[in-house]
This record gives structure tokens, sequence and C-alpha cells, in this order.
């Protein structure tokens, strides 16, 4: 979200410029920058660093806060493919479609930046990162997901029967025999379709049977969203809105069904069979028309749904069906593709450098440099919060986006203190010098950034896998540099200026020299070599 929010400003570069610029005028003027608002945005800091703090180290374990991808972590692959009922060619335009609603499911599950590949003609392959539930996640990946809703014409007496796991499918076959010799059974104008429950205390299998015709009364297109909720005895349930037009159907349908139960001389039998892929999900009696446009699927007899089978539910439901059958041919857990080294290399760049920029700030620009330094640290730690917090899956390309996002946000530092040691030099006090730089330096720092968001947000749209993650985390991190780089920094010399300490021209890296003469000093030519 954060992204698509610098996004939203791009659209107008040259308004945002302006905007932005007249606020920071407001910011950084003389009646915005007393001791109070100083302290309100270091007191925002101090919020900030606590809620981070709260999500890194409080909310769990600080080895379980930072979700690893796929090429540090490891994860499972399933390699998938796409068939039809009917026997006929599958096109790619059909599995690009099927790809899209996968990635939507794999989202839904909580894992951030699968990969998905189109292989050949009819086949998908998806890398999930850091998945726990193998068989939950894959069964809910490739579920077809065609929901139907049925009329109910007949079932076997004395069901459901409770059977061990072992002997379901004898069982199946046994009420079919019994549910073809019911007079409501026409072959190739009705079929047999069976339901499955674990009891609740988890021992055995409620299996039921029932006849319904060829075609569903209702078809899944009707469907709006779907959402887990519990009934007033706490009971686990999906709750499922229809659409306006949906809505309509079903309340005929409905009515439907209780016309004919009141036709055959059982005005008390009417009922109603949920179908998720030929699979009974549930089959409630129907007292009255249904015509709110909304039914809950549940499962009072086991106590509610087990919760994953209502999460199950709930993603293949809002995600919608695939336009394809999928039959998953094979299912690997897969090692990291670079391990625990490339880990710890990446991290140890990363920290190499921010020393390496902290030093050099604290070299050239000296107490200016501190301030820095110290904003850099705030800005460190807010990053990881926001990482932690979103959460944001790091991957070693996303590393490298922190490490970018870490030299923007000490970019942005040099160009305000460059400015301020070019009005010292003009004979300005440093109290004013720092007062002026910050005013003329962000229109330059605001230009830059607007440039890397618009890169960010190109490699993003365009680009899958750890390229988006790349993409997420120099955005996140350039929008966070804007603060810390300007505001905080800016709050910091405040501060240090209204406590009464006077900051002479070398405290701030500009020597009597430099000033005497109007010609930069040595550091200043680093710095601006630098920029």
């Amino acid at each position: 979200m954060l992204l698509y929010g610098g996004v939203m400003q791009l659209s107008s570069p040259s308004l945002a410029s302006l905007l932005a610029s007249e606020l920071l005028k407001m910011l950084l003027s003389r009646r915005m920058s007393s001791r109070r608002n100083n302290l309100i945005i270091l007191g925002l800091v101090v919020v900030l660093i606590g809620v981070a703090a709260y999500f890194i180290f409080i909310r769990q374990s600080v080895a379980d806060a930072t979700r690893l991808g796929l090429d540090l972590k490891g994860g499972v692959s399933a390699n998938l493919q796409g068939y039809k009922n009917d026997g006929s060619e599958v096109t790619r335009e059909e599995m690009e479609l099927a790809s899209g609603v996968i990635r939507q499911r794999v989202d839904s599950l909580g894992v951030a930046e699968p990969e998905i590949q189109l292989q050949g003609q009819d086949q998908v392959v998806v890398n999930i990162p850091g998945i726990t539930d193998t068989d939950q996640a894959i069964k809910t990946i490739g579920r077809t997901a065609q929901l139907g809703f049925y009329e109910v014409l007949a079932s076997a007496p004395n069901q459901p029967l409770v059977v061990s796991r072992d002997e379901v499918e004898a069982t199946k076959e046994d009420l079919r025999s019994k549910l073809e010799g019911d007079p409501a059974y026409e072959e190739g104008t009705t079929k047999i379709f069976f339901q499955k429950t674990d009891t609740p205390q988890g021992d055995g299998v409620r299996v039921a049977g029932y006849v319904v015709p060829e075609e569903p009364g209702v078809k899944g297109d009707a469907l709006k969203t779907a959402l887990i909720t519990r009934d007033q005895s706490g009971n686990r349930q999906v709750q499922v809105n229809l659409t306006s037009e949906g809505g309509d159907q079903f309340g005929n349908f409905t009515q439907e069904i209780l016309d004919n139960a009141l036709a055959n001389g059982t005005p008390g039998g009417a009922r109603l069979a949920v179908v998720l892929d030929e699979d009974v999900v549930s089959a409630p009696g129907v007292n009255q028309a249904l015509n709110g446009g909304q039914f809950v699927i549940e499962n009072r007899s086991a106590g509610g749904l087990p919760e994953a089978e209502a999460k199950e539910l709930e993603v293949v439901l809002k995600t919608g069906a695939l336009p394809i059958n999928m039959e998953i041919l094979s299912v690997t857990s897969i090692g990291p593709t670079l391990g625990s080294d490339s880990l710890k290399s990446g991290l140890l760049a990363a920290l190499v450098g921010f020393g390496l920029v902290l030093v050099f700030l604290l070299f050239v620009y000296r107490v200016l440099g501190l301030v820095a330094d110290l904003a850099l640290l705030i800005y460190a730690f807010l990053l990881w919060g926001l990482v932690v917090t979103i959460p944001i899956t790091m991957t070693l390309p996303g590393i490298a986006g922190i490490v970018l996002s870490i030299g923007v946000a000490a970019d942005a530092n040099v160009v305000i203190f460059e400015r301020i040691k070019e009005e010292i030099r003009r004979g300005k006090s440093p109290r004013t010098a720092i007062s002026l730089g910050y005013e003329k330096g962000f229109k330059a720092i605001l230009d830059g950034n607007l440039t890397t968001l618009i890169t960010a947000f190109i490699l993003f749209a365009l680009s899958s896998g750890s390229v988006r993650g790349f993409a997420v985390l120099l955005a996140v991190g350039v929008l966070l540099s804007m603060f810390t780089a300007i505001a905080v920094t800016r709050a910091l010399l405040g501060v240090i200026s209204d406590r009464g300490i006077k900051l002479s021209a070398p405290m701030v890296g500009v020597s009597k020299k430099s000033i005497e003469n109007g010609q930069p000093a040595r550091a200043g030519k680093a710095g601006a070599g630098a920029r």
C-alpha cells in the first residue's frame, strides 16, 4: 500500500513537487520550527519506535518476526496440470487466468511473494516460501472450486453413517447402490453426490449420499463474497453473500424446492445441497424461500466447521473458481536456493555499508553528521518494524533494496548539509544556514526521490517474485527516509539550538580559512563529489 501511495503522488509530478515544496516551507519556517513542534515530531518518533519494538520483540520471537523468502528459507514446490472434462485442449489464456486465481489463493493463505511460472501449454509450477501446512495449501491452491446449489431429490435411509476412514470408499459404494434403486434416480438426468465430514471427536467420518439433478439450480457465479463467522453458540461457519441477481435466483430456486416437496406429499422434506467440486459441503433443510441473498455453510452436528475446512472454503469461494480443472502432478519440498551463507553475507554487506555511511557522515559533517547518524539509526529500526508489521517477505534482492534505500536516506542529508555549509561560507550564522539549507535542499531531494519511486513502480508493475520484493522495499525505504532525513534531523537540530548549544562553523565541517577565502573546504569537495 505504501508503494501505491507513492504512485498516487507520481500521477502529477509537477503538482506534487509544488505542494510538497509549499508544505516544507511551512514546516521549516521559523514559525513552525518552534520547540513545541520539534518536540511533537520527536514524540511521534518515540511512539513509532515503541510500536516497532512491540511488533519486532514482544508480539512474537525475534527469530519469527521477519518473514524470509523462498531463496533464503525454502518452501514447497507444486507442479499442476490443467485439463478439461470434455477432453478438449487447454489454451494458454486459460492457464494464465488459472495462474492469476492461484496467486490470489496463495496470497489469501498469508504467503507473500510466491513464484508462479507457466510451463508449456498446460502446466504451472507454484513455489511457495516458508509454508507449514503443505497438504492443506496444495489442496486449496489446486481445487477447482466449481460451486453449485442443487435440489435434493432423494437421500439414503438412516444416514449419515459413521465409519472409520478406511471404510469411507466402501460405504460410498453401498450408498450408491441403494440410491441408484431409488425412484428419484434416473441415469442421464440425475447424479449422486456424497458428503464426508469428520466427527467432533475426530475418530470417524460421517458419510451421506444424495440424488440431485444433472444441472444445479443456481451456479457459483451468483456468489459475491464469503467470510468466516461464528453463530450465536460460537460455532465456526462460512457466511456466503450473493449478488443482487444471484439473490433473486436463489429465492426463486428455494421456492421451487418447497413447491416440489409439497407436490410430492413431503412438505417438511425440502432440502438443497451446496456442492463444491462434486463434494456436498452442506445439505440443509429448506423451510421457507431464502430471498435475502445471504446464507451460511455450517456443520452443527460436528460443533461447527473445522478451522482448516472453513479457511479453505473462504479462500476458494472468495477468489473464485478456476477456469479449468487442475491435477496435482507432484509436490516437493525445496531448500533455500541461496541458503544461510548468502543470508549472512547479505546482512553483513548491509551492516558494513551502513557502518561506513555513519562514519563518513560523522567525519565530514561533524555535529551535523552525528545528528544524521542518529536519524539513520532511527530510520533503520523503523524500516525493520515496517517489514515485520506489513509484513514484507525478505529476499536477497529485498536486502539490496534496503541497502540502496539507506544510501538514498544518507544522500538526502548530504544534499541538505552541503547547502548549510555553502550558506555558512557566505557569512550566514549556523542557525540561519541550517534553516536555509533545509529550505533550499528539499526540492532536489523531492525530485530525486520521486524519480526513485517511479523506478520502483515500474519494477513492481512489470516484474514478479523477488524483484517485486526489491521494488516494494525500495519504495518503502524512500518514503520513510523522507521523514527521517528531513523532519527528524531538523527537529533534532532545533532541540539542540533551543538548549542554547551554539554550533560554530568548524563544528559543522567548515574551516575558518574557507569562510575567509570564500572557497569550499576539502571536506566540502569530498561531499560534493560524492553527490
